[in-house]
C-alpha cells in the first residue's frame, strides 16, 4: 500500500485523515472490514476541522478514488463499482456534514423559549 504524498494545497493533518479513509476503503474492498463506518465517521469530521473544505478545485470523492487507487490499485480495479458507489456515498456523508457545521442558528429557525415560564411573564 502506498500513501499519496501531502500537495502543496493541503496539510499532514488532511493528508493523513484522506489516507487513512482510503485504507478503511482498501480493506473494505478487499472484503475484510465493513465495520468501520463510525471510524470513517470520526474521520470526515476531522477532515472537515482540519480545513479540507476551504480547499479550492478539490472533490472528496475525486481525491479519495485516487488515494484508494494508489493505496489498493488491484482491488479498486477490479471493484470499480464498489469503489465509486463508496466513494458517493462517503462524498455525500461529507458534504451533508459539511452543511450542518456550516449552519447557524438563524439558518434553522428564530430562537424559541427554553420553557413555558421563559416565554410567559409567568
Amino acid at each position: 500500500m502506498n500513501e499519496t504524498k501531502p500537495s502543496e494545497e493541503t496539510n499532514p493533518e488532511i493528508e493523513a485523515h484522506l489516507n487513512e479513509i482510503a485504507k478503511i476503503c482498501c480493506r473494505s474492498l478487499a472484503g475484510e472490514s465493513d465495520a468501520e463506518m463510525d471510524r470513517i465517521e470520526n474521520l470526515l469530521k476531522s477532515l472537515l476541522m482540519s480545513g479540507y473544505v476551504g480547499k479550492k478545485h478539490r472533490s472528496f470523492q475525486v481525491d479519495l478514488e485516487t488515494r484508494v487507487k494508489d493505496q489498493c490499485r488491484d482491488c479498486a480495479m477490479h471493484r470499480g463499482g464498489a469503489l465509486s458507489s463508496m466513494s458517493e456515498k462517503l462524498a455525500k456523508k461529507f458534504a451533508d456534514l459539511t452543511r450542518w457545521e456550516s449552519r447557524t442558528p438563524s439558518d434553522a429557525s428564530p430562537a424559541k423559549p427554553a420553557n413555558i415560564s421563559s416565554a410567559t411573564d409567568a
